[in-house]
């Protein structure tokens, strides 16, 4: 009752202090669209800013969300540990280490971040954005980033927790369900004794300069999963799941 009260009177402080905001509207739309009560609008407003889009500060500092996108990475993975370490007490290391690692997979950050259609905010030039690449995932580090900065390490782990952590019911589906198809595939190969490799068939860039991987994947010398993406680990992830696939491994 009294965190209620407490947490009421501190969003009418915060509502009363935007009176005298020179940027209320989009401290507003930070508030109704994720819920984050910013004291100083620019560290966000540098988050949401890909370098397709940088601009120059008062003091000719080149800004964009690269930097917060460094910082939030970190804050996410500190955030995570606690949380693991703390509710998670039978857990051995690898399980907390794999789990931490499914939770701060910058694909899922990507997920995440159509949920809360962060998309939508982020400044960038339209040609930056390509199925492949993690533009949506890493501008929800760099705004981790910025309210690390804003707000302090208590209010970024609150978010973390909210957002990426969510449940406990979504906690044990992140748990029990394995995300490293070749992490199964190499299992399986020394559990049979079976000898695996990879063919890196092919390195390209586009005109914006995304790179683009082509990896072929042999079991005991036969080709066996093809992938693609736009760095060689996702591409040999890929052709490790249509492997998977191919020898009736799915689960």
């Amino acid at each position: 009752m009294l965190s209620k009260i407490s947490y009421l009177l501190q969003q009418t402080y915060w509502k009363v202090r935007l009176l005298f905001k020179k940027d209320r509207k989009a401290y507003l739309s930070l508030y109704y669209h994720l819920g984050i009560m910013a004291n100083n609008i620019k560290f966000y407003q540098v988050a949401l800013s890909h370098k397709s889009k940088s601009f120059i500060d008062k003091d000719g500092h080149k800004l964009n969300n690269e930097r917060l996108e460094y910082l939030g990475d970190s804050v996410i993975s500190m955030s995570v540990a606690d949380y693991l370490f703390l509710h998670y007490k039978d857990a051995s290391e690898g399980m907390l280490t794999t789990t931490r690692s499914k939770l701060v997979n910058r694909q899922y950050l990507n997920n995440i971040s159509f949920e809360l259609h962060i998309d939508q905010f982020i400044r960038k030039q339209r040609s930056v954005v390509s199925p492949q690449n993690n533009v949506y995932g890493n501008t929800m580090e760099a705004i981790i980033g910025a309210i690390y900065l804003d707000q302090g390490y208590k209010a970024s782990c609150k978010f973390v927790e909210k957002w990426i952590i969510k449940n406990p019911k979504h906690m044990n589906v992140i748990i029990f369900t394995e995300t490293n198809p070749k992490a199964r595939l190499m299992e399986w190969g020394q559990k049979n004794k079976v000898k695996l490799s990879f063919d890196n068939l092919s390195e390209t860039r586009d005109k914006n300069y995304h790179a683009h991987f082509e990896v072929d994947v042999y079991v005991d010398g036969i080709a066996s999963g093809h992938g693609s993406g736009r760095t060689k680990k996702e591409a040999e992830q890929h052709a490790c799941e249509e492997a998977l696939r191919n020898i009736n491994i799915c689960s």
